[in-house]
């Protein structure tokens, strides 16, 4: 470990599938940026998140707590004031702490315009504030009223499209083309990704030389609405990327609410009817999801280029990851929810730090969200605060074989469709219990990595069962909430 503290940049995207870089192996997308921070890291292959969507696994970034404990069990439930978040704890210790771009730890729509104009009095421990989020509200929106008003009519509409969508019934979607897929006529100059990055650029340039800093960077894209502006909107070809993954009939094996999301019979705010969609089409969603992927991956190319600039490369420690991933039309679905699949629940987790990480390295120990705070804060030189049930990841890169997790659990109480969901996710096999249901998922990862066949009632794999979900029982315990600390006897 090096004795001097880093600045830490995390930075995290919205939404993005693991396999949607290049350094997870795709051939079809070009993200050299994030590329080279793996090839100048090290970078993780069994990640994986703690809650399918966005505010419950973002502050299990923010708190190294699994949901059920922080609280923020779905959207919409604010963190609490009470939790201590990875920027309290660095700002205590000297750092100064950025939150830039999407934060999504209140609610969002309502009941203010600014998200953190909700937030508790110490501002979760930020000191520097820039946020905005799916609608293209906050701060984002206002700045650009004041330097492009024609761009700013045009995301201001955007916005507006994006919240009366999510509100729409099924009767009510736009259906004139793919679900939320809408070019961007926008200065791409003027788009979020480029502000978020711009703020981010700022807080390089006037970082205190004997002061580190911490900044969450977390850029809204490729979430929803699929909007990339050119040359992004034209920069894949929808007819010659891959097909979404699926097979006949596959869905007939899996729980009630898979098929009834596939048919825009679900629960969520996302009711279309994807039986509809032709190859073109997906091919559509895909062009424009890649293209956002794209131009978030040029930003931060110029955060990268801002850091070399300032000559503090080799004295900043950087992260990247998702909150959750994207169906993309995987299975016949699309955008989140309570489907456990790899591409939703798999995150990709990059670290690169000069002359302390390792170069180029790859791991497959099993590592979850909860891990990112005591990671980060071990190479800060600070001690994790009690409740915090991560496990820093620095032994796996340090060399530890025996370091790392068995399985990786992943939860989601999700209230608009009436399940409570738990899944476990080992090496060999995955398993999905949903409370007080005769129903659930088993897969074997190894023979059917695409996840095509529940394995559930499969007498063969009646062992396999038993014993999984003894696991997840046990870990269901061990992650009982470990606050308030016991003080006494009695």
């Amino acid at each position: 470990m090096a004795d001097r503290r880093p600045n830490i940049i995390l930075f995290m995207c919205d939404q993005l599938r693991f396999d949607a870089l290049g350094c997870y192996g795709n051939n079809q997308i070009h993200t050299p940026n994030i590329d080279s921070i793996a090839l100048n890291g090290s970078t993780f292959d069994n990640h994986f998140v703690q809650n399918p969507v966005c505010s419950p696994s973002r502050c299990t970034v923010l708190t190294g707590r699994y949901p059920k404990n922080h609280g923020t069990r779905d959207n919409g439930i604010p963190l609490r004031d009470s939790e201590i978040t990875l920027a309290e704890v660095l700002r205590e210790n000297g750092y100064q702490t950025a939150a830039i771009g999407k934060m999504h730890i209140t609610t969002q729509f309502m009941p203010k315009e600014d998200e953190q104009d909700d937030w508790p009095r110490d501002c979760y421990g930020f000191d520097i504030i820039h946020t905005t989020c799916d609608c293209k509200t906050g701060e984002y929106l206002k700045w650009l009223r004041e330097v492009s008003p024609g761009d700013y009519e045009e995301v201001k509409l955007q916005g507006e499209r994006k919240a009366r969508e999510d509100r729409a019934s099924a009767a009510d979607k736009d259906l004139s083309g793919p679900p939320q897929v809408y070019p961007s006529k926008i200065d791409p100059l003027c788009h979020q990704s480029h502000w978020i990055a711009d703020r981010m650029i700022d807080l390089i340039r006037e970082s205190e030389p004997d002061r580190p800093f911490f900044a969450y960077c977390s850029f809204v894209d490729p979430h929803h609405p699929f909007d990339p502006p050119e040359p992004y909107a034209s920069m894949y070809d929808p007819d010659t990327l891959a097909k979404p993954v699926g097979m006949e009939g596959e869905l007939l094996d899996k729980p009630p609410h898979f098929l009834k999301a596939r048919t825009a019979r679900g629960y969520s705010n996302e009711k279309y009817d994807y039986r509809k969609l032709t190859d073109h089409q997906w091919g559509e969603v895909k062009a424009a999801y890649y293209g956002m992927i794209t131009l978030v991956d040029d930003n931060i190319g110029r955060v990268l280029e801002a850091l070399k600039q300032r000559g503090i490369e080799k004295d900043t420690l950087i992260m990247f990851t998702n909150d959750h991933g994207e169906l993309l039309g995987d299975h016949g679905l699309l955008f989140k929810g309570p489907f456990h699949y790899d591409c939703i629940i798999k995150a990709p987790m990059i670290i690169k730090w000069p002359g302390v990480i390792p170069q180029g390295s790859r791991y497959s120990q099993i590592t979850e969200h909860t891990d990112i705070m005591p990671t980060l804060l071990e190479y800060a030189g600070v001690r994790p605060p009690y409740g915090v049930q991560g496990c820093s990841m620095a032994p796996i890169l340090r060399g530890d074989k025996g370091a790392g997790k068995e399985y990786a659990m992943t939860e989601f109480n999700c209230y608009d469709w009436g399940l409570s969901v738990k899944t476990l996710t080992g090496r060999d096999y995955k398993l999905t219990c949903y409370a007080g249901e005769e129903f659930g998922e088993l897969y074997d990862r190894n023979r059917d990595p695409e996840e095509f066949k529940n394995l559930w009632n499969d007498e063969v794999y009646r062992d396999v069962k038993v014993r999984m979900m003894k696991k997840l029982m046990d870990r269901m315990i061990e992650t009982e909430d470990p606050l308030p600390l016991r003080i006494g006897k009695y």
